[in-house]
């Protein structure tokens, strides 16, 4: 071996994605990369995973990238790609460049997130790259910054983080081009409320003709850059650490009292 780490390298745009391709490219440089992506876009999939169907993969050898095509989830690929496809475990496991920010709530509906969810899952160090849509033009100065990122994260978790600390890094990069980046916002995750609500569309190919597209804005977002979706409004890149305890912890002091109640009597 080279002696360069290993990383794992997704996405829920695809395998075919210019993100993807974008950030092997210029991470190769510094790590062994190998990409396991979805055969197609799997976007706002969530953490949701393949269990009762098989999965099918390819290994590209024809593509200058190579790697696999998965036919499931990002989550699929990340959990594919450690207990069965890769012969060793993954240092890194890295999922983007996502186009499309994942701020906030979104966190909880995004495939790329969600594929860092799961090499944290597996307890390897887990980033999550986006890019908010008015940036595409920037991608690739964007995608730059991440082995920097990538290093200087895992050199503070290694300075400061308990070994048994499972957390991942949601990174999204702003609206505007490099030039006007306000700086670096290590923020708290935004609980702003998406406005969802429906349209009908006319679809040929279903046998109604009609269909029903979701559309959505967030509201209510927090006036403050001490949280990811108003730092990245306001041309911060947001650094957002995540777990996956999701126990309330406030409300465990006024439900102690149900521990007395025998309810299996009626």
């Amino acid at each position: 071996m080279n002696g360069k780490l290993t990383l794992l390298l997704t996405n829920d745009d695809g395998y075919g994605s210019s993100g993807i391709r974008k950030l092997f490219n210029i991470l190769s440089a510094d790590y062994n990369v190998i990409i396991v992506a979805p055969d197609s876009e799997r976007s706002g999939v969530g953490h949701a995973f393949t269990f009762n169907a098989p999965l099918h993969y390819e290994k590209m050898e024809s593509d200058p990238i190579g790697g696999y095509k998965v036919s499931g989830t990002p989550a699929d690929c990340v959990k594919f790609a450690i207990s069965y496809l890769l012969p060793q475990r993954p240092d890194i496991v890295v999922s983007g460049l996502n186009i499309g920010e994942n701020s906030g709530l979104s966190a909880f509906y995004s495939g790329t997130v969600a594929a860092a969810r799961e090499g944290a899952f597996w307890n390897i160090p887990s980033f999550a790259f986006s890019l908010c849509t008015e940036s595409q033009d920037y991608a690739q100065e964007y995608a730059e910054m991440v082995p920097g990122m990538i290093r200087r994260i895992m050199s503070s978790e290694n300075r400061t983080l308990p070994e048994d600390s499972k957390i991942f890094y949601n990174i999204n990069f702003p609206p505007c081009p490099v030039s006007n980046v306000k700086g670096t916002a290590v923020t708290w995750q935004s609980m702003a409320f998406f406005d969802d609500r429906y349209e009908r569309v006319e679809v040929e190919s279903h046998r109604t003709k009609e269909g029903y597209m979701i559309y959505g804005e967030k509201k209510d977002v927090e006036i403050s850059d001490a949280y990811d979706s108003r730092a990245l409004m306001n041309n911060h890149i947001t650094i957002t650490p995540l777990s996956f305890d999701a126990t309330a912890h406030s409300a465990m002091p006024h439900l102690r009292w149900l521990e007395d109640e025998d309810f299996t009597k009626r």
